[in-house]
């Protein structure tokens, strides 16, 4: 015998799980303090450090062309 019903959902909003601007916002501020702590570092992180920067002009371009 088969339940048909395990599967089925009684809502699904598509906006659930997608980032908006303040997400990405907040992510860029946690990325800063890493960021930061990468520079303040004794270790060798200039790999690393010049690849968070590529990916914060990244950002920065996609948060700007977002809609509040």
């Amino acid at each position: 015998m088969i339940n048909r019903h395990i599967y089925k959902t009684t809502s699904y909003d598509r906006k659930k799980g997608s980032l908006n601007k303040d997400d990405y916002l907040y992510m860029r501020d946690l990325l800063e303090t890493v960021l930061q702590q990468l520079q303040e570092s004794d270790l060798d992180n200039d790999k690393e450090i010049d690849q968070l920067k590529q990916f914060f002009i990244k950002l920065d371009h996609h948060i700007d062309r977002m809609r509040a």
